[in-house]
């Protein structure tokens, strides 16, 4: 069976939509399309009806929703368990980090995970939605977002939450801002509605962008002002020394998450790890 098929499949049953899965993969539509004719050829079943209003999954893609979750996460296991088997450590733990938690977290946990000196480790730092298609095929044993999206195999828990705070290199007080000097950084969908609706006179500036790193960048060679988190701020104000707090700008909380497997959420590599992860940010 072609793995990339079922994970095209997933998607589509999420996003319901064969172009908005082609976005979310970063493929063209035509091989969305593709990979689920070949799909349906294989199974010998209708697995969408399609239409202007999208793709509508058939009673025989609902029912195959629950036996290709399973493939893929035994399928992952299966992998995982002949690279354990030819490595000569005990055990093996593979998270996964997005890209904007990386500073506030990520270092301080891994320096706690390699406290056990039989742990094999693996790192990887990506966006939420491929993160949770690498727990859901078994590649990821543990994701750290901002945003997951609920789907019945993967189970979400609150980890905390990391606060967003406005600087500037020009302006000490929010009435100052000028909108056409802010610059919107939408980390997350979430996060730019949350930062909407608190200040709606600066929903629409001249530039978004999706990134902190890109974002200090733009600050220190043109100036302005923008939302950063918290932890990134010392660092920031290293490289842009004229940056500074505005004191009365609303103060916006990111909620963090984690994500399992359900079939991993007992593990005890994986509760010890969360735990570790758990009490590093709660001494933050």
């Amino acid at each position: 069976m072609n793995i990339a098929l079922l994970l095209t499949f997933l998607d589509v049953m999420e996003t319901g939509n064969f172009k908005r899965t082609a976005e979310r993969m970063n493929i063209m539509q035509s091989t969305v399309s593709a990979r689920i004719r070949q799909l349906e050829e294989t199974l010998e079943a209708r697995l969408f009806e399609r239409g202007r209003g999208g793709a509508e999954p058939t009673p025989a893609g609902r029912r195959f929703e629950g036996h290709c979750r399973a493939f893929l996460t035994l399928w992952g296991h299966a992998r995982r368990d002949l690279h354990a088997s030819a490595s000569t450590r005990k055990r093996r733990l593979h998270i996964s980090c997005q890209y904007s938690l990386v500073r506030a977290y990520l270092i301080d946990w891994i320096d706690g995970l390699r406290s056990d000196e039989e742990l094999d480790l693996h790192v990887e730092i990506n966006f939420s939605s491929q993160i949770q298609r690498d727990i859901l095929s078994g590649e990821t044993d543990i994701g750290i977002m901002f945003a997951p999206q609920l789907t019945p195999d993967i189970q979400i828990a609150g980890l905390g939450a990391s606060e967003f705070i406005m600087v500037s290199t020009d302006h000490d007080h929010l009435a100052q801002v000028d909108v056409d000097r802010y610059v919107k950084v939408a980390y997350t969908s979430a996060f730019e509605r949350a930062l909407d609706d608190v200040l709606p006179e600066l929903a629409f500036p001249s530039m978004v962008i999706g990134s902190d790193d890109l974002a200090i960048e733009l600050l220190k060679r043109y100036g302005g002002t923008l939302y950063l988190p918290r932890f990134a701020f010392p660092s920031a104000q290293d490289k842009i020394p004229r940056l500074r707090l505005v004191d009365d700008a609303p103060i916006v909380p990111q909620p963090v998450f984690s994500a399992v497997h359900m079939r991993r959420r007992r593990d005890p590599l994986v509760v010890w790890a969360l735990k570790l992860l758990r009490e590093l940010i709660e001494h933050r």
